[in-house]
Order: structure tokens, then sequence, then C-alpha cells
């Protein structure tokens, strides 16, 4: 039988630095709003502007761990009539065309095995969640970071555990 063990901040999962990844890249961005509206508002602005640097729409993907904050990305792009591929808008469904020319909406889970060139990972200030253990929202946040090839950008509305842990690692990247 194992053991509970009571989780303190020295139990928390260790942030290892991307370097051992062998990728080169832009420093990875961490981006405080003011709130989910902020937020939403942001990811438009920055798809725009890498599109407009000649990223094409299929080379980038905004990643996300719930389906509330997936619906609220899905609503906002597709008001500001940017292309989008929801691949988890059903739950019956994961339909990923990687040729159509369209920002690619996923969730963290079915990232996994994915690479683009630039990717966004919203809703890290609503990380971890409470009902999951901090280990696995670790490791989705893990994989939802290692996606990028070349730039990652994460946005939070709210501090919490991870953004804290987050902006300590980042600072001591050069």
């Amino acid at each position: 039988m194992f053991a509970a063990i009571a989780e303190t901040e020295e139990d928390a999962p260790v942030l290892v630095q991307p370097e051992s990844a062998g990728r080169r890249g832009a420093k990875p961005e961490l981006i405080r709003l003011l709130s989910s509206r902020h937020e939403m508002e942001y990811l438009i602005e920055r798809v725009q502007q890498f599109h407009e640097q000649r990223t094409a729409w299929k080379d980038m993907a905004i990643v996300y761990r719930d389906r509330g904050i997936g619906e609220q990305i899905a609503k906002q792009l597709k008001a500001a009539q940017l292309p989008v591929e929801w691949i988890n808008e059903t739950n019956e469904s994961r339909n990923y065309h990687p040729a159509e020319d369209s920002i690619k909406l996923v969730t963290m889970h079915s990232s996994k095995g994915l690479e683009f060139p630039v990717v966004f990972v919203a809703g890290v200030g609503l990380m971890p969640h409470p009902h999951v253990p901090i280990q696995e929202d670790a490791r989705l946040l893990y994989v939802a970071m290692t996606r990028a090839i070349d730039r990652l950008v994460m946005t939070c509305d709210r501090p919490s555990r991870f953004v804290k842990r987050l902006e300590v690692a980042l600072e001591q990247v050069a």
C-alpha cells in the first residue's frame, strides 16, 4: 500500500531549463495580463503580428488546459475572422489537418506529439487545477511548452504557483 505524502514546495515538480532539448530559439515569454478578456485580445494581436511577419497560420498553435478556455479562444478568433482549426471542438473527434492554413487550437492533452514553430500556451494562471494532482498539471504544462520549435509565448491573467515558478525560471534564462 502506498503512503500518502503531504505536498510542500520542496515536493513540487522541478522546472528544468530547456537547454537540454537541443533547440535554439527566442527566450520563452510569460505575459501577464489584467483579465481573461485582455488575454484573449493579446492572443489575437500576437497571432496577427506573427502572421504579418510571414509566419503561416498553420505554423501557429494555441494550447490550452480546459475546455472553457478553448471555447473562449475559438469564439474570439472566429469573431476576429482569423482562420482557426479547433482540434478538440467536439469530444467525439480530433480533427487535425496539418496542411490547412489555420491556427491550430488544441488541448494540452492532445498536443502531445505535435510541433509548431510558434506556440502560445493560454491560461497558465489557472494552473495547477485545484482538483488535479500538481504533478499531473506540471507534466501537461511541460508537454504544452515543448510543442514550440522556435517561439513560446505563455499567457496568464492571474498569479498562480506555476506562474511564480515560471517567472523565477525565466529570470535565470540568458
